[in-house]
């Protein structure tokens, strides 16, 4: 298939018994990895415009352009003196069968 994101659109608007005549009032999006989105423009070909990483799309209302938010830093690990280890687990030298009998 070698359609412009329009001709996809209404496919995709007729598939769901909605208005193939609406199609100019919807965008297709790719939703990519980490949030990210890429919208088709009118002109493109969605088969080579696609990201081959994801196959999830959206077909949504187009409006005013979104402000997409800030990216969120990846949670920090902690660093070994923040960590607070407590355990009391006995000491056994022995095999797997000892320490599941100290254990429970």
């Amino acid at each position: 298939i070698q359609d412009k994101a329009p001709t996809v659109v209404a496919k995709v608007l007729e598939k769901h018994n909605q208005d193939q005549n609406l199609a100019h009032d919807y965008e297709l999006v790719q939703l990519l990895p980490d949030g990210r989105e890429l919208v088709f423009p009118p002109m493109a070909n969605v088969f080579y415009a696609r990201n081959g990483f994801s196959l999830d799309f959206l077909l949504r209302p187009k409006g005013p352009p979104r402000k997409m938010p800030p990216p969120t830093p990846p949670p920090r690990s902690p660093r070994a003196r923040e960590v607070d280890i407590s355990a009391t687990f006995p000491k056994i030298k022995s095999t797997g069968r000892k320490i599941a009998r100290a254990l429970f």
